[in-house]
């Protein structure tokens, strides 16, 4: 879940798939929605996940950081990395079907996607309220 501030400061959680790579948080959206409308007026936020591993339930880790919105789809290998973390058969899929990519980057560029990328500031692990 990221959580952002509105132009006048009112805040949003919106729940949204994510990856991380090379020191960075990656979020897919489309350009207008609440998310990414916050996050290119106000780009401080805070990102929620659920702790795993054994004896992780109960807590939360809380990474803040600062955001910018990227216009379009995300990349293959965003994709891929999405995949490959959600589910497996997208992942073959994606590999599968890239001489289609050019086509699928013109579908997306229609739809005005967006993805938002995090530069992690801090992080801490909490309790689960």
């Amino acid at each position: 879940r990221v959580a952002t501030r509105s132009p006048k400061g009112r805040p949003a959680m919106t729940p949204l798939w994510f990856l991380y790579d090379r020191g960075r948080l990656f979020l897919a959206t489309g350009r207008d929605t609440v998310a990414a409308r916050n996050t290119t007026v106000n780009p401080e936020v805070v990102v929620l996940l659920d702790a795993e591993g054994k004896g992780r339930s109960d807590h939360v880790l809380r990474v803040r950081g600062r955001a910018k919105v990227h216009p379009g789809a995300p990349s293959l290998r965003a994709l891929a990395l999405l995949g490959r973390k959600y589910y497996l058969g997208g992942w073959r899929s994606e590999l599968g079907h890239i001489r289609l990519w050019r086509l699928r980057t013109r579908y997306y560029g229609q739809a005005e996607g967006a993805v938002i990328e995090i530069e992690p500031l801090s992080a801490e692990l909490l309790p689960r309220p």
